[in-house]
């Protein structure tokens, strides 16, 4: 009897094998890039390289023009990706310290105007208005 009960549990297993194998969903394997994984496509990562090599030519254009190496990195990485594309495309327009000739001329209106209330008397020629 002890080989009926061995045949019987071999002809279980084998049956539950068979119906396993017979059920189970079929799998397909195919190479996954880098970038799927990441949910991240092609385009993308070509667009961070190209907004990262624009944030570093701003950076090195400011470091040129007289920032420091530290404050050059914080302003940069404080930009946003359309502030980085609108100062690449105008650095060249943008003045990198501020217009002199317009801070002159708001300094002489400055004065002018104290002249005129008599609160200084910088301009011999400007005469205080009557109180």
């Amino acid at each position: 009897m002890s080989i009926q009960k061995a045949m019987k549990s071999i002809a279980l297993s084998v049956l539950f094998a068979v119906g396993v194998v017979s059920f189970s969903i079929p799998a397909q394997a195919a190479m996954v890039a880098t970038a799927q994984m990441n949910g991240t496509t092609d385009s993308q990562i070509f667009g961070q390289k190209v907004m990262q090599e624009k944030r570093d030519w701003i950076q090195t254009q400011l470091e040129s023009s007289g920032v420091s190496p530290a404050d050059s990195v914080l302003r940069v990485s404080s930009l946003s990706d359309s502030q980085v594309i609108q100062v690449h495309q105008r650095m060249d327009e943008m003045p990198a310290g501020g217009d002199a000739l317009g801070v002159a001329l708001v300094v002489f209106i400055v004065l002018v105007i104290t002249d005129v209330m008599g609160a200084t008397d910088i301009f011999p020629f400007i005469r205080p208005a009557p109180q």
